[in-house]
């Protein structure tokens, strides 16, 4: 089966991911929880209303200001555009010391469009299932600091970074296919998400157009609101970057 290859050539990339973001609740759950200094970090924040501090002035605001809106929400992201990038190595002959593993790939009984959709199938699956850790170790995270966090919250937040940063593993899977170098489709799409993360806001609310604000679930912290709006042109651009990049692939020359 397809799939069970793409599997077992980026099985790594995924236990990297994985342990990377294991270690990470880790560290949080030895590091203590004070909210005299996490309030005074609230106050020298100058960029933040009274409404955005005080709900952040909470132990689950700090969680969510911590994981999701800083954390996760660049560490996940570059995740994303790595796997978008290399679960694409040995599917591509054209690309750079890749010809013997992509002509044989190739050469099985499937068509193209069945190599390329279990290749991205894969790589999603396997980001998803890294960011859905998060909801499962968050709130076991407060019980140890004898505080709480909502199941329901955590699960939300990360289906919104699922479903709002696929658009980059997406973009970076086209970028792949068009440049035939995941390297040069890897830089890019870091100098992409630098640009998003300026001007910096630790804290703040980003503009409502910026795509990082909605992996982040600022409009469901601050407002309770989710945003289907920008969800909803994620995946619509995500649809549409996926698509063109299997008709590249389908008609490509080798």
């Amino acid at each position: 089966m397809i799939w069970k290859k793409g599997w077992w050539e980026t099985r790594w990339l995924f236990l990297v991911g994985l342990a990377a973001m294991f270690l990470m609740f880790t560290l949080t759950f030895v590091a203590e929880y004070d909210p005299q200094n996490w309030a005074a970090r609230l106050d020298r924040s100058a960029g933040l209303s009274e409404s955005e501090r005080g709900v952040l002035s909470s132990f689950q605001g700090r969680m969510w200001a911590l994981w999701f809106k800083s954390l996760l929400n660049f560490i996940w992201t570059d995740y994303a555009v790595v796997m978008g990038a290399m679960c694409l190595m040995t599917v591509c002959p054209w690309m750079p010391s890749q010809s013997a593993a992509g002509f044989f790939t190739l050469s099985l009984p499937v068509s193209r469009r069945r190599i390329i959709f279990s290749q991205a199938l894969v790589g999603l699956g396997e980001i998803s299932l890294v960011a859905l850790s998060a909801p499962i170790i968050l709130p076991l995270i407060a019980r140890f600091h004898g505080q709480w966090y909502s199941w329901k919250d955590a699960l939300i937040y990360t289906l919104m970074m699922i479903l709002g940063g696929v658009v980059f593993f997406c973009f970076t899977f086209l970028l792949t296919i068009i440049l035939s170098n995941y390297i040069f489709a890897f830089v890019l799409m870091e100098a992409v998400i630098f640009a998003l993360f300026l001007p910096f806001q630790s804290l703040g609310a980003r503009p409502w157009w910026n795509i990082m604000g909605v992996v982040a679930g600022e409009s469901y912290f601050f407002r309770g609101q989710i945003s289907w709006l920008g969800l909803s042109l994620s995946l619509i651009l995500s649809a549409i970057f996926l698509f063109t990049a299997v008709r590249i692939y389908e008609r490509r020359e080798l």
